[in-house]
């Protein structure tokens, strides 16, 4: 049996991606023709606005050269536009009277500027933005003429603006909304976004409709509907794109805002297909690169008669290209009663974040100033985690997020989808050195570049690290390979809900876990699943410590553990050093009857509930109400690992709270809040968090830290090392915020009264 013949109209990405994604996987079944009408080998038209800012140079942005179409035995026809499509003969006609007969088509046509339909936009420099040509037009222009006007603040016409800005010349951006980049962007970050590019020299024009081109011949400004004018000599439409349909349209293929496909990209007409931004799929036309890979992958597939599930689409993600402006948004980013939403401003250091989800799962974000972690973040959107593992890389600040920090599995390059892992192999492997040597092996950066930061910090890690697999990639113990974020993805992924089904689920090597992975599982269930009610074990049996809020006790409470003592013949009575006493040697048939007779709550096992609050003796009684109230708010609250507080009202600090995990400090004036310190042999002082007014204060900004803490540390994470990974600075940042704190604080309550629910529900 002979080839079948393959034809694909378009040399774009999409188009080009498809084929080579069918070649991987069954090329040698088909004889491929490519029409292309851009007298051009492929390339890559996402870089062409760098091109123009003059950070890329035009080698870069060429992809594919011609010896690659030749090696893979492709038939390639550029400057030749696909003019018909004869569906029942199955051929295509070109406008240089050519006739090609196809077994199977794929139109990947792509989109075209929208030139808007005003009087004089056909008059001489008035250009669109989308093509090689386009770009070397306006460098060309741009070394005739002073002033331009750009129609357009999306994306393309930001970027347009700062590159003929960069070459020279005053800028106007003209807008029809009151924001810019406003279907990427909410109005703070706008806001944020326009002031910067305002400094930077170009100036904005909003809620401005135009009428006309200004001019004779040629374009010498514009006039809006409102009546008011400016000059200009050259103009760049950059209002948004139209998919190239009327191919399709005129073939008898059916179209609606683009040529409608399935989730295999077949159209209505049997062996024609459509990829890329010509196509429509579930009522969604996509313009950003991975959605069209993804698109491309499927339809490869498929074509090569492979079995794989249908195309789904794709989380939509855009980031601005621009030296010195870090900009980036994903997925669902405005609010409404459906959503609720995390938001960091940090107007003094111009970064602002903001999270949206849908219940408790990742549904958009918004990155400003800083989007170290926006691929992170956009995997967290695409695997829909839980709000309390995606709060850990929202609020990482740049100068504390490593790429080292990734498990093997995340993706680096959202566009190629090219993990961590895959990268590293690569580096190993081949001993790659730069940038281009990883893209030119895992095609990494190879589309939008958004990545490129972090695959230079990988290559840098990589080349730090003997053994590249860090501490936080290694499995959780000898019983998996998977790493404990990992395991915490699986649980919510799969919502596991026991010890059992997460080994059984998981592969588990040894079906009973061991003493590491056990404790490890039941911990993160409990945070994940706080409605499990799972079996609590007491570290010291046959001991009972009741609870004394803040140290306090009374004579009535003494009288009854005075009794209990005497009458169970309780041998062992000590007082802790955080001024508890401590009932130990207790009979296990007695432990019932001594709890019911004390008539006292009574402190959980240390190991994953908050200490004691060790409390000083010489202050006011204010110093007791305070640790109470601290120890109340959190008692039967889990904690990554145990935490020891202590709260001290002298200036001579007697009960060092300075080196407590958290140590709050009377002073002249006020509170002085630390965190992170270290008492034993080791001991040193924790880091000085915040100074507090008034004891009300210090205690909210506590009960933050605790809540914060317990969101977004590792198991067995002390304080002190949770601050080393997580950055002091970004901990103040989260903790100053009244409103990021207030949701803390509220989030604490929640959890109390629901973990008190479940615990009378166990008793029952």
């Amino acid at each position: 049996m002979g080839k079948q013949r393959l034809v694909l109209i378009g040399n774009g990405m999409a188009g080009v991606r498809t084929a080579e994604e069918i070649l991987q996987h069954g090329g040698s079944r088909f004889e491929i023709v490519i029409i292309g009408s851009e007298p051009h080998l492929s390339y890559n038209r996402i870089l062409l606005s760098s091109v123009l800012q003059g950070e890329t140079d035009w080698n870069d942005v060429m992809t594919k050269s011609r010896s690659w179409y030749e090696e893979n035995g492709i038939t390639l026809y550029t400057g030749e536009t696909a003019v018909a499509i004869n569906t029942v003969k199955q051929t295509v006609a070109t406008d240089q009277n050519r006739e090609i007969a196809y077994d199977k088509l794929i139109i990947a046509t792509g989109s075209s500027p929208f030139i808007l339909p005003v009087h004089g936009a056909d008059k001489e420099g008035v250009y669109g933005f989308r093509t090689i040509d386009d770009c070397r037009a306006l460098i060309k222009a741009s070394k005739r003429f002073e002033k331009a006007a750009v129609i357009g603040a999306g994306i393309l016409g930001l970027e347009a603006a700062r590159g003929l800005a960069n070459l020279g010349m005053k800028v106007d951006v003209i807008h029809h909304s009151s924001c810019i980049m406003q279907n990427q962007l909410d109005p703070p970050a706008s806001a944020m976004l326009q002031k910067e590019l305002e400094h930077q020299g170009i100036h904005f024009l909003l809620d401005k409709d135009t009428e006309a081109i200004l001019g004779r011949s040629r374009a010498e400004g514009v006039r809006f509907k409102d009546g008011t004018e400016i000059s200009a000599d050259l103009i760049v439409m950059a209002a948004g794109v139209r998919p190239n349909i009327e191919l399709a349209k005129v073939s008898g293929i059916a179209t609606n805002r683009a040529i409608i496909v399935s989730d295999y990209m077949e159209t209505n007409i049997p062996n024609v297909y459509a990829v890329g931004e010509c196509a429509e799929h579930n009522g969604t036309v996509y313009g950003l690169v991975k959605p069209l890979f993804e698109q491309g992958k499927v339809l490869a597939r498929h074509i090569c008669g492979l079995a794989c599930a249908g195309y789904q689409g794709s989380i939509q993600s855009a980031a601005l290209k621009m030296s010195g402006i870090d900009v980036f948004s994903a997925g669902k980013i405005t609010e409404d009663d459906s959503t609720t939403a995390i938001k960091l401003l940090d107007e003094a250091s111009g970064v602002y974040k903001k999270a949206v989800f849908q219940g408790d799962k990742m549904a958009g974000v918004i990155l400003y100033g800083d989007t170290s972690g926006s691929q992170r973040l956009l995997e967290s959107i695409i695997k829909q985690r839980d709000i309390t593992v995606v709060k850990k890389e929202l609020f990482q600040s740049e100068e504390n997020s490593s790429v080292a920090a990734m498990a093997l599995s995340e993706t680096i390059c959202q566009c190629n989808a090219v993990s961590k892992g895959a990268i590293m192999e690569a580096i190993q492997t081949h001993g790659l050195k730069t940038a281009e040597e990883v893209k030119g092996c895992t095609n990494a950066s190879g589309s939008c570049g958004g990545c490129r930061p972090l695959l230079e910090e990988l290559l840098l890690h990589t080349a730090e690290q003997d053994d590249y697999v860090s501490a936080a990639e290694q499995p959780m113990c000898t019983c998996t390979s998977f790493t404990e974020d990992e395991v915490v993805n699986e649980i919510q992924i799969r919502n596991l809900s026991s010890v059992h089904e997460v080994i059984s689920a998981l592969g588990w090597k040894n079906s009973s876990g061991c003493r590491i992975c056990v404790p490890a599982i039941h911990y993160y269930l409990k945070m994940i699943r706080p409605d499990i009610i799972y079996e609590e074990h007491e570290e010291e049996m046959g001991t009972i410590i009741p609870q004394m809020y803040g140290g306090r006790t009374n004579a009535e409470e003494l009288k009854r553990i005075a009794e209990v003592i005497e009458k169970y013949q309780i041998q062992e009575v000590y007082m802790t050093h955080h001024q508890r006493l401590k009932l130990a040697g207790i009979k296990p048939e007695y432990i019932e009857r001594v709890k019911e007779e004390l008539g006292m709550p009574h402190c959980p096992p240390p190991q994953h509930r908050i200490a004691a609050v060790k409390t000083c003796t010489c202050g006011s009684p204010q110093i007791q109400t305070l640790a109470a109230d601290l120890e109340k708010a959190a008692e039967s609250l889990l904690i990554p690992a145990k935490v020891s507080i202590g709260v001290s009202g002298c200036l001579d600090d007697c009960v060092y709270a300075s080196v407590h995990d958290i140590g709050l400090l009377k002073v002249n004036g006020g509170w002085e809040i630390y965190a992170g310190g270290q008492g034993g042999q080791h001991a040193a002082p924790g880091e000085l968090l915040s100074v507090a007014d008034s004891a009300e204060e210090a205690g909210e900004f506590m009960k933050g830290l605790l809540q914060y803490y317990r969101e977004t540390a590792n198991y067995l994470e002390k304080v002190g090392h949770w601050i080393e990974r997580a950055g002091i600075i970004h901990i103040r940042e989260v903790l100053f915020d009244n409103g990021l704190r207030g949701q803390l604080i509220e989030r604490l309550e929640k959890e109390k009264r629901l973990a008190q629910q479940e615990t009378i529900k166990g008793l029952m």
